[in-house]
């Protein structure tokens, strides 16, 4: 297709650089076609404008051909979606978290060449997308993932993302103690208490309480497949039912009928379809539920503060417990259902380490 002429009056002016209505120019992104003020002296939105071309408008011209591959990040982005993505196994939560991590690169430097792409490049963008370090660090982890691809397709030899700075943050939740844990757990009604102590044993997540089935429990065991390992790492667990968790899943036989440990009579009745989505059971509880009945809880024992403690720090107590208890780093890895000892470790950081009794066997007489 033959491109439209440019009028006498626009004559010279550089691609994607249009007047604006306050008087000024703007530019349009040649990729996601997002518009950006550039301001109004015509001289500085002029360069500006063929400075970004170069850096966002894929090349196709002859000297691309020699010492480029013209291919973009867009590109090893949909190699990525395409080969890698399918075989992660992410559930729907991760999947979502990462999904807008992947759709914003897209649309910032989706456009970017990679032959030439730097690390000060890399570097300058995780910077400049966002102030929070744990955003900073989800980028560089994402970009990175994006980035092997083109390596492994022969697009550019290196990684620059890889060589970028590393970011850490301090994690800002409190950790629950055995005293707010008492605290929490006198406030709540008596199917979150269930919940919550549930957790405090199994240390399994929220999703996975509130999933947990009568059927569940047979030859002496609780038998679970977490939600967030299913289709991944495939962890299976094999709880052995002790006399603490046989009394609570007997607590947990209560008057209503329910297929599961942890179930509530809706406060009202729904009409057929007005559900929440995911709900097969009149009786069963929805992990936003526990979340919600948590906090609650939580601000009737007056337990607050910044960044006050959630339903998820109940597994990082329960393993500092069993922890103090005597049990391992590797057992507790175990129940956790983590993969490394390093994330078990994360999930006990902020609790006490317990002393380990040993015995010398040196001696000073000779």
């Amino acid at each position: 297709m033959v491109p439209r002429q440019r009028s006498k009056a626009r004559a010279g002016w550089p691609a994607n650089l249009y007047t604006s209505g306050r008087g000024g120019f703007k530019y349009r992104h040649p990729v996601t076609k997002a518009e950006t003020w550039m301001g109004t002296d015509k001289a500085k939105a002029f360069a500006a404008a063929r400075k970004l071309n170069a850096l966002l408008t894929p090349s196709d011209d002859l000297v691309a051909r020699v010492v480029g591959t013209g291919r973009t990040v867009a590109d090893a982005l949909a190699v990525f979606r395409a080969d890698d993505l399918p075989h992660r196994g992410w559930g729907a939560k991760t999947a979502a978290w990462y999904g807008v991590f992947l759709k914003r690169i897209e649309a910032d430097i989706g456009g970017r060449e990679l032959e030439g792409l730097t690390v000060k490049d890399c570097a300058e963008y995780i910077r400049g997308v966002t102030e929070s370090a744990r955003g900073r660090q989800t980028y560089r982890l994402v970009l990175g993932w994006i980035l092997a691809c083109a390596v492994q397709e022969g697009w550019i030899d290196s990684n620059p993302a890889e060589l970028t700075r590393k970011f850490s943050h301090t994690r800002q939740r409190a950790r629950l103690t055995l005293d707010t844990y008492r605290a929490i757990h006198a406030q709540a009604p008596g199917w979150l208490r269930n919940a919550m102590d549930l957790s405090l044993l199994t240390l399994l997540r929220r999703e996975d309480v509130a999933t947990l089935r009568f059927a569940d429990v047979h030859d002496d065991a609780l038998w679970v497949v977490p939600q967030k390992t299913e289709g991944s790492t495939a962890v299976r667990l094999r709880i052995k039912m002790g006399a603490d968790l046989a009394a609570l899943v007997a607590r947990c036989r209560d008057a209503v009928v329910s297929p599961y440990l942890v179930h509530r009579l809706p406060e009202k009745a729904k009409p057929r379809g007005k559900g929440a989505a995911g709900r097969v059971h009149h009786t069963q509880v929805m992990p936003e539920q526990i979340t919600r009945a948590f906090a609650e809880a939580r601000d009737a024992a007056g337990i607050g503060g910044e960044s006050p403690p959630t339903f998820h720090e109940i597994r990082s107590l329960g393993g500092a417990l069993l922890r103090e208890q005597g049990w391992s780093l590797q057992q507790v890895q175990a129940l956790m259902g983590h993969a490394s000892e390093a994330m078990t470790s994360v999930y006990l950081e902020g609790h006490e380490v317990p002393w380990s009794e040993v015995e010398t066997g040196l001696s000073l007489r000779r």
